[in-house]
């Protein structure tokens, strides 16, 4: 399991985007064979070729790559609060639910305020290595971002000062963004 959770943040987009067709394919698919296997569905679908799930399918994918980082380093900053603080709130009479909100949570606070900073920082530079792979002519219209807008209207039509410009505007607000939340914590 660890390794399932792991190893796709080790590995590139382009092997990512790989095994994730591979798996929603019509021919052989995973997920096809599943829900034909289960009786769910009559016949394949294909995933990548509905622009509506588009958008799902790449946050569960990304929410899949980079699930194990996450939890190694929420773990890490688990195993650094002290374990007499469970023990005298399980003896108080503490439930589960009740030593995550008064320990754990407050234990990994600083944690979770850092990734969070790291992350408002990123927010408005969502890549487009996702959307580039996992995206295709029929759902094109759907999987477009400001990055693949910079590449296709910017880059391929050697309009590089217009690129530029989009670019610096993003960073501004990446800026403007991150400068708040910094603020405001």
């Amino acid at each position: 399991m660890q390794t399932i959770s792991y190893l796709p943040h080790f590995v590139s987009w382009v092997v990512v985007a790989g095994l994730i067709s591979k798996m929603l394919a019509v021919d052989g698919g995973t997920v096809n064979a599943i829900l034909l296997g289960l009786h769910i569905i009559d016949k394949p679908i294909q995933f990548l070729a509905v622009g509506e799930w588009f958008w799902g399918i790449v946050t569960l994918s990304d929410l899949w790559k980079e699930m194990g980082w996450n939890s190694i380093i929420y773990l890490a900053a688990i195993s650094g609060i002290d374990p007499e603080l469970y023990d005298a709130a399980k003896v108080d009479g503490a439930g589960r639910f009740r030593r995550i909100w008064h320990i754990t949570l407050p234990g990994i606070r600083s944690t979770i305020m850092i990734l969070m900073i790291m992350s408002i920082g990123w927010l408005t530079s969502i890549g487009f290595e996702k959307q580039f792979l996992l995206g295709n002519p029929i759902v094109q219209d759907y999987s477009q971002v400001l990055d693949l807008y910079v590449l296709n209207y910017g880059i391929k039509l050697g309009r590089f000062s217009y690129g530029t410009a989009i670019g610096i505007v993003n960073t501004l607000v990446s800026i403007t963004l991150l400068a708040a939340c910094q603020r405001a914590l």
